[in-house]
This record gives structure tokens, sequence and C-alpha cells, in this order.
């Protein structure tokens, strides 16, 4: 069963889905969740607190995907069905570069803790942020299996073997 403070945020992830984020009232919210404003104003200060919970919340479990054990293609499998289900916060989400920013950072510091390799966590996490985004804003052109395929795809690349030696270009 739903608590009151999960109803107020799925309402207005619903709301979000159609109508954006500077459009959305207190009034809006508690009308679509089916609750007072006193009940709503119980569980946060405005929509300001809510979103920025369900940012908590949200991006937590995202960044909670990823653990030592994990295997990297059910991760991104994972990572973009999470996305997909959630996917009106994270249009909304990857609409700003600043949030984008605070995202990567934060998943640099996850891949840091998983693998221990500063460079890669901050490649991989602006690398996986990135792509996410596009998928987002593209409007989920690929199907959650197969943005995690390409993902892990890319995820493996050898890098070295795709790109031109710095020194070549140098020569010419």
């Amino acid at each position: 069963m739903k608590t009151t403070k999960e109803t107020i945020m799925g309402a207005f992830l619903q709301l979000l889905a159609d109508r954006q984020f500077d459009d959305l009232s207190v009034k809006d919210i508690v009308q679509k969740a089916a609750v007072s404003r006193s009940t709503f104003y119980l569980h946060f200060t405005d929509k300001y607190q809510l979103v920025d919970e369900l940012r908590t919340t949200l991006n937590g479990q995202f960044l909670g995907l990823y653990s030592e054990a994990a295997e990297a293609s059910p991760v991104t499998e994972q990572i973009c069905r999470h996305i997909l289900s959630y996917w009106s916060f994270y249009r909304w989400e990857f609409s700003d570069a600043h949030t984008i920013h605070l995202l990567s950072n934060q998943l640099a510091d996850r891949l840091h803790e998983v693998f221990n390799d500063t460079d890669y966590a901050i490649f991989a996490s602006y690398g996986t942020i990135g792509y996410l985004s596009a998928w987002v804003t593209g409007g989920f052109q690929a199907g959650p299996v197969e943005a995690a395929e390409k993902l892990s795809k890319i995820a493996y690349t050898d890098w070295t073997e795709k790109l031109v030696q710095p020194l070549d270009l140098l020569d010419q």
C-alpha cells in the first residue's frame, strides 16, 4: 500500500508527463493526488522540496543499480528500464545541463567506488549520462533492451583501436 507521500510523488510524476514543471502548482498536485493542501504541506514545504526528494529517491535508485558484483549488460538493462519507468521525471531532469552535470558527478563517484579508477569513472559516467539523456530527449527511439545493448557496446569498446593517435595528426 502506498504512503500518502508516495501518492503525492506519483501524482506529480503523472502531471509532469503532460506539463512543464514551471506550469505545475501545488493545487494541481493535490487535486491529482486527491489529498488536501494541508496534507501536502505535512510532507513538503513546496513543489521544489517535492522534486528534490523525488530526485534523491529516483537518482538514489539509479545509482544503487551499480554494485561491485554487477555485470554490465544486466545493469545497463536495469538502468534503461528504470529511466523508462520514470521517463517524465528524467525527461525534465535531462533538460537542464546543471542537473546532468550533478548526476554525472554522482555516477562518477559511484563508479569510482566500484572500479577504483578515477579516469574510467569520469569517462564512463559522463558517457552514460550523455547517452541516457539523448535517449530520453530523443523520445526513446530504441526500447530499453536495445538501448542497454548499445550502451554496453560503447562501454566495452576499445577506444585505442578507434581513435587516431594525436601525434599522427601532428606529422601531417
